[in-house]
């Protein structure tokens, strides 16, 4: 089965759930609320993850609708980073001096509920992904002092190889530009996505691109998804952004064993993100003081070149700020 297929064969609304066994019927009411308002996608891959007998799994909190993303919280923002006031052009958010972000699509492989896009993805989608690229290429010719481009949200792995080559070689051609980068859920939620034909994909060019894997879990780490990273790791360089999220990973011990898996499949920790705070993301909020107790006992127990930095993204200074 192609990647293709696979994807057309994920589950897309609640009663698909109930019939994988996933929600009772009495759940499904609630989640088909939530799915009304937030997007909804789950490859089954990613559902057979899920421990069926646990309410509580960390996959499956990641991956099910839950009634809690309806609740309000003061501190909650439709747009916590500010993309759309650093939108020059549709399709490039230009928040930092010398990197700027292209959207190149607004699919992911699976909506994942702490999605620090989740109102541009959905309520907002036209605001960020409407332009052309054609539009996108001349603000990057005319932008001399970007020097790196970044492929964000929703997931840049999920356009077809032959358009990833033809972007980059359009890119290729801009001679201020001295890398890129991927930042994809991918290889965690999708892993038959990550083909040979991608990853010479991503490397036809003279960039030596870098890829930012999403791993949250060491459940995550998967024969799968080390397939692809294998596969990925001859040609890109590989590191790992983790989101702290309540009960999915709010714990020493889980991130330790989740930086030596990754260590073991040759990604390296890079970011331990706090929680930017999206409508309908707080109930996954970890207190700043708990995440430093959290990131501290990580570094008692692990070699410094796999203990990521503790970040957060504040709104006007033009970098990530260790917390």
């Amino acid at each position: 089965m192609s990647w293709e297929q696979e994807l057309r064969a994920a589950y897309r609304t609640p009663n698909d759930l109930v019939q994988a066994g996933l929600l009772s019927p009495e759940e499904v009411i609630q989640a088909g609320k939530v799915s009304l308002k937030y997007q909804f996608l789950l490859p089954q891959y990613y559902a057979n993850l899920i421990d069926k007998k646990d309410p509580h799994c960390p996959i499956r909190l990641q991956a099910i609708p839950s009634f809690e993303e309806l609740e309000s919280r003061i501190e909650e923002m439709k747009d916590p980073l500010q993309d759309l006031q650093h939108q020059p052009i549709q399709r490039i958010t230009h928040r930092y001096q010398n990197r700027a972000l292209f959207h190149l699509t607004p699919n992911c492989s699976m909506y994942c509920r702490f999605c620090f896009r989740k109102t541009l993805l959905n309520e907002l989608k036209p605001s960020l992904f409407s332009g052309t690229w054609k539009e996108a290429f001349q603000y990057l010719r005319q932008t001399p002092e970007v020097s790196e481009v970044i492929f964000s949200g929703g997931d840049p792995l999920m356009v077809g190889d032959e358009v990833l080559r033809k972007v980059l070689e359009e890119l290729e051609a801009i001679a201020h530009l001295k890398r890129v980068r991927f930042h994809t859920r991918v290889p965690v939620t999708f892993p038959s996505r990550v083909t040979l034909e991608l990853s010479e994909s991503l490397s036809s060019t003279r960039f030596h691109p870098v890829v930012v894997t999403h791993f949250n879990h060491p459940k995550e780490v998967t024969l799968e998804t080390r397939r692809g990273l294998e596969l990925l790791k001859k040609r890109t360089v590989l590191l790992n952004q983790s989101v702290l999220l309540r009960r999915v990973n709010d714990s020493i011990d889980t991130l330790v064993e989740l930086s030596e898996k990754l260590f073991e499949a040759g990604v390296l920790p890079y970011y331990l993100h706090q929680l930017d705070p999206s409508i309908g993301t707080g109930h996954f909020f970890v207190a700043e003081g708990e995440g430093q107790r959290i990131w501290e006992g990580m570094k008692s127990r692990l070699p410094g070149y796999l203990v990521p930095r503790y970040v957060k993204d504040i709104v006007g200074i033009p970098y990530k700020s260790s917390v």
